[in-house]
């Protein structure tokens, strides 16, 4: 299934009630700069800051977390459950990323997260048991292989999900020239709201 053709409804039938899914995943990579003096020992503890650094983000943002992954280079996936959750999955990518730089001094910029961002439905499926529709999680690793160190890439559904609150590339393929997944930027700041402006001409005051 690609990006652009994730559905946005449910795929099987669920009884009862559903509900919207995020799922963010993402790794630590490290992209040794030319004449690097980090050595393996001190890596290790830059790994680590980051990691706790991701990890307080995602607390916050109260998502079920799970760390896997090597020493070297971790893996955490993150699952956002209810209202708004691809978009609070993007604004907690949005964090990791300036967490993850914030806590490297400059001679330690080397780690860079690589991840991608799908959305879903979630809902009890038959006998009560719990089922995800809209293959996110499949679609998840797929583009977490396709992002470039930094890198956060979204699925056309999670894209859509967020109502036009995030700002993202469109990333296309050189065959056919579809989009195949976004690259996400920002999230877009709330609109302000102003009230009408008053036209009506005001009468002189005798």
């Amino acid at each position: 299934m690609e990006a652009s053709m994730v559905p946005t409804t449910p795929g099987v039938a669920m009884p009862g009630t559903v509900h919207d899914v995020g799922m963010l995943l993402f790794e630590l990579r490290r992209e040794m700069r030319p004449g690097s003096r980090i050595t393996p020992e001190v890596a290790e503890m830059v790994v680590n800051r980051c990691v706790i650094a991701a990890l307080e983000v995602l607390t916050a943002a109260r998502a079920e977390v799970t760390v896997t992954g090597t020493e070297v280079r971790p893996v955490v996936e993150a699952r956002f459950d209810g209202e708004h959750a691809p978009l609070r999955a993007a604004h907690s990518a949005c964090e990791v990323l300036a967490a993850v730089r914030r806590v490297q001094r400059a001679a330690e910029n080397e780690f860079q997260v690589v991840g991608a961002i799908t959305a879903g439905l979630a809902g009890a499926g038959p006998g009560g048991v719990a089922m995800t529709v809209g293959g996110p999680d499949v679609l998840l690793h797929r583009l977490r292989e396709t992002a470039a160190p930094g890198q956060i890439l979204m699925s056309e559904g999670a894209r859509l999900a967020c109502e036009g609150l995030v700002e993202t590339l469109p990333l296309r393929t050189e065959e056919d020239g579809g989009v195949q997944a976004h690259l996400l930027r920002r999230i877009r700041p709330p609109r302000a709201e102003f009230p009408p402006a008053n036209r009506e001409e005001r009468q002189p005051v005798e």
